[in-house]
């Protein structure tokens, strides 16, 4: 009889657990808690880059709140190279290292001297952060040194989007003052002059008043020159190989790219210098046409380069985007350029089902890049099962930035809802929607087992 009652009390405790435990196929691989990064926010660390004679808080103010107060991202610091390495001025106590604005050692060098610098730069910000690609913000000749560091790097650049604001890439007019002031200095040298030398010599006083900060001969003014006057750089520089795997944008509008120029534009010291120049054999009047120093739209805009061109495709990856302007004053206090870095339709990646570590329940794993922080997007998924659904919204803390063979992608982990089983068919469509209102979708099947 204790033989009997034995097998019955077998049967009701060993029977009784198989019946409530969830059978998962043991071969779906155990999910392993993902490891995120301890340094980004988002997938690409951002790079600023100031324009012809200025320096890194040409960004402060609102260009950098937006980062930190609208985003939540954190200002790692101010990267600063020169010919004995790269430093890095910590802002504030974050650990994030979201976004660089960069101080180049000499604001006046010329864009071979800062593409020098920058390539320091982004090799220093992948190192520190893992990150395989930046994306670069160049205001004027910073965002010029951007797409020539990227013609000298076609096949190794790691830059992801390139946005470039009023940045001459087809030269300015403005930068003939290298020929003035290189003209000039050289009647006064070698006596040319003759009886109008008094004035020439005037001329030159003028040119050096107006100079301020930005030499008129410096490499920087050089290099900004037009084809038409004597511009090498500009034009070898437009026609050079670039990468079609980045993200060009050109931002344009009304560009004071030097706001020296305009004690040069007074009524009598334009005259002077039409007067002069005419004599030397140089014009003025294109100078102080449209403005003074003005940047035109064809320059600013990539697309109008000769290598994009030249085959009507290439001009498909460039992407034109026009401002009302972008003065210094606009760049400090207006969040739509900033806005521009990060803007982008959210990508699926990929989804798959696991194993939790308990062997016990089934999770669906989701993969996604989106240019912004985990906050800022939303993902939802709607379970259907014969006619039993379930909305789940993802939580951001349940959201992670992991490096993986593909790079850096985001990934939350959701365990099936209850009352669904595993032995029947699951469909689990999935919407992702980020902060700017882009979004993608995706669905993803349980054939059940």
């Amino acid at each position: 009889m204790k033989p009997i009652i034995a097998g019955i009390v077998f049967l009701l405790v060993f029977g009784g657990c198989s019946t409530t435990k969830m059978t998962v196929p043991e071969y779906l691989p155990v999910y392993e808690s993902a490891r995120p990064s301890k340094v980004l926010q988002i997938p690409y660390p951002i790079l600023l880059l100031h324009g012809l004679g200025q320096k890194a808080s040409v960004w402060d103010k609102d260009a950098i709140e937006f980062y930190e107060h609208d985003l939540g991202l954190q200002h790692a610091g101010i990267l600063r190279p020169n010919k004995k390495g790269i430093t890095l001025d910590k802002k504030g106590s974050g650990t994030f290292m979201d976004f660089f604005t960069v101080q180049f050692s000499n604001p006046t060098d010329s864009v071979e001297g800062w593409t020098k610098e920058l390539e320091q730069c982004i090799q220093f910000v992948r190192e520190k952060t893992g990150a395989d690609k930046v994306i670069l913000i160049g205001y004027s000749m910073g965002g010029l040194t951007g797409r020539h560091y990227l013609t000298k790097h076609v096949k190794d650049h790691h830059v992801q989007r390139l946005i470039t604001i009023g940045s001459p890439h087809q030269g300015s007019a403005y930068a003939k003052v290298y020929n003035w002031k290189t003209s000039v200095n050289s009647a006064i040298k070698e006596g040319k002059g003759g009886l109008l030398q008094p004035i020439i010599e005037q001329a030159a006083e003028l040119i050096r008043k107006a100079e301020r900060d930005v030499p008129f001969d410096s490499p920087a003014v050089r290099d900004l020159r037009r084809p038409q006057d004597g511009g090498w750089f500009i034009e070898k520089s437009g026609n050079r190989e670039h990468p079609l795997d980045v993200e060009y944008i050109s931002v344009i509008g009304d560009v004071d790219i030097m706001k020296e120029l305009s004690a040069l534009n007074q009524s009598g010291a334009k005259e002077l210098l039409r007067r002069i120049m005419g004599l030397l054999g140089l014009g003025v009047e294109s100078l102080f046409e449209g403005g003074d120093g003005v940047v035109s739209a064809s320059s600013q805009t990539i697309n109008e380069l000769p290598w994009f061109r030249s085959q009507p495709g290439r001009q498909r990856i460039s992407q034109t985007i026009k401002l009302s302007s972008v003065h210094e004053e606009h760049l400090r206090n207006s969040n739509e350029i900033q806005k521009l870095s990060l803007e982008d339709q959210p990508e699926f990646k990929g989804a798959e089902f696991y194993r939790d570590p308990s062997g016990n329940q089934l999770l669906l794993l989701i993969e996604y890049t989106d240019y912004l922080p985990k906050n800022e997007c939303k993902v939802t998924i709607d379970f259907k099962q014969s006619g039993n659904t379930k909305q789940i919204i993802v939580s951001p803390k349940d959201i992670s930035l992991v490096k993986t063979s593909s790079g850096l992608v985001k990934q939350c982990a959701i365990t099936m809802p209850i009352g669904f089983n595993v032995s029947s068919a699951i469909e689990c469509s999935i919407m992702i929607k980020n902060a700017f209102g882009r979004q993608c979708s995706a669905i993803k099947s349980w054939r059940g087992i």
